[in-house]
């Protein structure tokens, strides 16, 4: 079976998370490159701004969405979605059969494959606590984070190494987690089955994540393999990182951090968790018909939406409120 894989964005190689590099996985054969005809077509996000043409089954034509959603900034994931058969989501914008539950399943940004990644021996774990900053600034998510950076930062006696473009660039965020047993990760967004790359990274580098963000991580990932902190309440989420640091229960955690990898490189990352919605979820026996997903426009409502969103981020930049 073959699955198309239709994406907007551009970055590192995607098919480097399958053994070999060859795009395959449990009897599927995925591929980025712009065949004429497949068995499944699926479009990362919706945020083409030309229209895809391939031959594929009507009931096989579906979208996953990577980000979370924001009323005036990704509207995407909430309309324009008449072409797609089913919609996989940490948003759901309806209760219709269409949409279903889903994580994003992003791809992970420590520079390494698969295969280095199954068979490389844990790093020696000679720091403490990371902390990898990203500089964006274009989410309500991203200022809280900011301004978390900003007050515990203030902290002379917490030892915490930080990476950043800003503050001490890394071409490798393998290099801002393997030596550590500990990274502070806070998402741009805090709600229930959205988690990315961040979480990823860590628990593939054994790197334990002091982490804000999914409100339900639990339900993917042992209780032990993560600690939580609420950034709403920086003063204890910072009692809470010295904590860890000061009782380091890297150890004891280890096995709860084992599994947590595990599930990541077999059965979270976008091939395996793809792999299984098309054994779930395709029709085997579909017509294949001329599909087209129309570039995405929005809406008079979703313009209007992002208009709004535009007015409350001047305001907060020209008056900090």
């Amino acid at each position: 079976m073959l699955a198309r894989i239709v994406k907007s964005w551009k970055g590192q190689d995607f098919l480097r998370q399958t053994p070999g590099g060859k795009g395959f996985w449990d009897g599927i054969q995925f591929t980025f490159d712009p065949v004429d005809e497949c068995d499944v077509l699926i479009m990362l996000n919706n945020q083409m701004k030309t229209d895809v043409t391939c031959r594929c089954p009507r009931e096989n034509v579906w979208a996953i969405m990577q980000e979370p959603y924001l009323k005036g900034h990704s509207d995407w994931m909430a309309e324009r979605h008449e072409a797609f058969h089913r919609v996989f989501s940490n948003y759901l914008p309806a209760n219709h059969p269409k949409y279903v539950v889903s994580h994003p399943a992003d791809p992970w940004h420590v520079d390494k494959t698969f295969d280095e990644l199954t068979t490389i021996a844990m790093p020696s774990k000679e720091r403490a606590v990371s902390w990898i900053a990203g500089n964006p600034s274009d989410l309500p998510g991203h200022f809280k984070r900011l301004s978390f950076l900003n007050f515990i930062r203030k902290d002379t006696q917490l030892d915490i190494d930080y990476y950043g473009r800003a503050i001490r660039f890394i071409e490798d965020k393998w290099d801002g987690l393997a030596p550590y047993k500990y990274s502070i990760v806070l998402q741009n967004s805090s709600s229930p089955d959205y988690w990315t790359d961040m979480v990823a990274d860590s628990f593939l580098s054994w790197t334990i994540p002091i982490y804000y963000g999914c409100t339900n991580l639990e339900d993917y990932f042992p209780e032990e393999s993560f600690i939580r902190i609420d950034i709403d309440q920086p003063q204890r989420s910072l009692e809470i990182i010295r904590q860890a640091v000061r009782d380091d229960h890297w150890e004891k955690r280890l096995p709860a951090l084992e599994e947590a990898r595990t599930k990541i490189l077999h059965q979270y990352q976008f091939f395996p968790h793809m792999a299984k919605c098309i054994h779930r979820y395709a029709s085997q026996s579909g017509i294949k018909s001329t599909q087209t997903i129309p570039a995405y426009h929005r809406s008079a409502k979703a313009q209007l939406y992002r208009y709004e969103y535009k007015l409350k981020k001047m305001m907060k930049f020209k008056f900090g409120t």
